[in-house]
């Protein structure tokens, strides 16, 4: 079986973590910025050359309109197109799907949170996510595809959004700001570098037995004030972090982070092996 990895949304921020982890030819990079390997999900006429190209093993992280959780472009738009790019990857014969999901499939739970519970997603994305993995189940079950869902946590890392939180403080710092200013700062969350997230991706996709839901997360729970406090420390900055400025997002709890048992479990046996 060819083993090249082909990548979906490979010029995003996990994307490119994911290109600085490739090794020779082994990750064909398909984009709507890429005029080789050129795919854009509005676009079916962009599918076909993927599927000429019969990949067997691919790691899908496009999905159009974020950082915009709340819209219905994710449930409306972006859903049913995803299911009928899914359905006909199926049909064309791939053996090893990834998904790259969410903790916001989650919703307002609070805790460490485990992959087998049961899920609440409150927002557009959150939901239209949780809709694709029950549907990619059921297909790649049905036509005995192997599927791994990866929901991620809260990344950081080179290539972030600019206006996400460590980009925006990074850049305050840069500037020599006297102050930066964040929410409350007592939100617990789980930050985990980018590139731990493109190793958990491309341990899933090479690795055919290992099907089903898996977080990625450090699944070490810290607060946001803190986890800013560190980079200013690290930084040598002497940055004044007011709190309290903007308000708490409503559709995120107030502390929740990833249970890594099930990964690292996965990741101790293939190391024994």
């Amino acid at each position: 079986m060819d083993k090249k990895i082909h990548l979906i949304g490979s010029e995003g921020f996990i994307g490119k973590a994911l290109q600085r982890k490739k090794v020779g030819n082994d990750i064909i990079n398909w984009s709507h910025k890429n005029k080789d390997f050129y795919f854009d999900l509005f676009d079916e006429k962009s599918w076909v050359n993927l599927f000429l190209s019969n990949p067997k093993l691919i790691i899908i992280l496009s999905w159009p309109g974020l950082p915009n959780y709340a819209d219905s472009f994710h449930t409306e738009i972006n859903l049913p197109l995803m299911i009928n790019f899914i359905e006909k990857l199926i049909s064309n014969g791939v053996d090893k799907i990834v998904f790259a999901g969410t903790c916001y499939e989650y919703g307002l739970l609070n805790g460490k949170l485990k992959e087998d519970i049961i899920v609440e997603p409150t927002t557009q994305y959150g939901i239209a996510k949780n809709c694709l993995r029950q549907e990619i189940t059921k297909l790649c079950e049905k036509n005995n595809v192997a599927w791994s869902w990866l929901r991620i946590f809260y990344p950081y890392g080179p290539h972030q959004n600019k206006n996400a939180l460590l980009p925006s403080l990074m850049r305050a710092i840069e500037r020599k700001d006297s102050y930066f200013k964040i929410s409350s700062g007592n939100l617990i969350r789980d930050f985990i570098h980018v590139d731990k997230v493109a190793e958990h991706l491309l341990l899933l996709v090479k690795n055919r037995e290992i099907i089903g839901i898996f977080n990625s997360g450090s699944g070490k729970p810290q607060t946001i004030l803190h986890k800013v406090e560190l980079i200013k420390e690290k930084q040598n900055s002497t940055i004044e972090i007011i709190t309290n400025f903007y308000n708490n997002r409503v559709h995120e709890p107030k502390e929740f982070w990833a249970d890594m048992q099930k990964l690292n479990n996965v990741i101790k046996k293939i190391k024994n092996l």
